[in-house]
């Protein structure tokens, strides 16, 4: 705050309670007790005359000031945390963060919450960063709620010591399997979610208290879905809407993304994941119908046009499917899209299907952004191997 200003406030504070105090040329012992200095954290309504004022004025700009140099060096802070760094630092950031995000524009909030993200990541490390067999065996143990032995804690490096530690004191970090044996550190998605909320506007809040829900666990296993039917078709609902309601939103092209990826594993699955035949003729579960059925109802929605779309097409005999989707043939014996393919009858409907549906297959280009891990979409390193989410063919 400028000293202008400062002096402005502290004198016509003064003027205020002199004038609706009684004069007296000697105070009363009462008086006198009443004119001692306050304590450091004396605040302004429990200031009872001028120099308590003044001492309160003085304490708040020197918390401002205090406040604003700490915010100014939050960035390099959250950037300093690393794969060698403790759980306090952490709990420094967050009581730091507390006192920052109130007054922080938008942008900012949103370059902390990126950085906040990232802190974790490194903090926690990477799967492949614990590539050996001894990691896998305290893993598994600990996932199983076995007791883990002094034998296999002897073969672990310090850092998974460490990390363990953490996990079995509930310090914000537990373990997740990822599939395919593997095993990493992860944390608390809705508590990073509920840290920032309460700042940012309702499209972004919105957006990041879904997502830490949804992430919180896998969403692929061993190249399948990892969650039921009726779950998918309530995250792709979700989605659609959410873009209808906030189309304007600094997330919508994430939104974008997510839509797509469930609607694509709606309809399709995924290698390990099948919701119909390979012919897509008949359902495996009764229910998948009834549900996908409920789907029309929607209105306005893509949704509900992708759901009788598919429906006709499973209707529909393989004669009427060659005849309206008919698979293009090319001197390399190549679909359209230069993928090899050898015209069996299990590829034959699934390529005829996209054609149907006209849905963009997230597996077509690569993108990297990763919505699945996170409470918001994260760019991937590009040389960083892609987690193994292939489709049926």
């Amino acid at each position: 705050m400028p000293k202008t200003s400062l002096a402005l406030m502290m004198t016509s504070a003064l003027l205020v309670l002199s004038a609706c105090q009684p004069p007296s040329d000697h105070p009363t012992p009462s008086q006198s007790k009443q004119t001692e200095e306050p304590s450091s954290t004396q605040s302004l309504k429990d200031a009872k005359n001028p120099r308590q004022l003044t001492t309160a004025l003085v304490d708040m700009s020197e918390k401002k000031l205090k406040d604003q140099l700490v915010c100014s060096k939050l960035t390099a802070t959250i950037n300093a945390v690393g794969n060698k760094s403790e759980i306090k630092n952490i709990h420094d950031i967050q009581h730091q963060l507390k006192a920052c995000l109130p007054t922080a524009d938008n942008a900012q909030i949103l370059q902390w919450l990126a950085d906040y993200q990232a802190m974790y990541r490194r903090f926690l490390g990477s799967h492949s960063d614990w590539n050996d067999e001894a990691f896998y065996d305290v893993m598994s143990t600990i996932e199983q709620g076995k007791t883990i032995t002094v034998p296999q804690l002897r073969l672990v490096n310090p850092r998974i010591l460490y990390l363990i530690s953490l996990v079995r004191s509930k310090a914000d970090v537990s373990v997740i399997y990822l599939g395919e044996g593997i095993y990493a550190f992860h944390h608390d998605l809705q508590a990073m979610a509920d840290l920032f909320t309460p700042y940012l506007p309702k499209d972004q809040a919105v957006f990041i208290q879904r997502m830490a829900k949804d992430n919180q666990d896998i969403f692929w296993n061993d190249a399948a879905i990892a969650i039921s039917y009726y779950p998918l078709i309530k995250r792709a609902v979700f989605w659609e809407e959410y873009i209808k309601q906030y189309p304007d939103s600094y997330f919508i092209k994430d939104a974008e993304r997510l839509f797509n990826r469930y609607r694509f594993s709606l309809f399709f699955g995924s290698e390990n994941t099948q919701w119909t035949d390979d012919a897509f003729h008949n359902f495996l579960e009764p229910e998948y119908s009834l549900l996908l059925r409920q789907l029309l109802k929607r209105q306005n929605s893509r949704l509900a046009e992708n759901a009788r779309v598919f429906l006709e097409f499973m209707r529909m005999s393989d004669r009427e499917r060659q005849q309206q989707y008919p698979m293009p043939k090319t001197e390399n014996n190549e679909n359209e899209n230069g993928n090899k393919n050898n015209r069996d009858e299990s590829k034959t409907p699934y390529y005829q299907l996209k054609e149907a549906l006209a849905i963009p297959s997230p597996w077509d280009s690569y993108d990297n952004k990763d919505c699945l891990s996170s409470i918001t979409c994260i760019d991937q390193d590009i040389n960083q191997k892609a987690p193994k989410e292939t489709e049926k063919e």
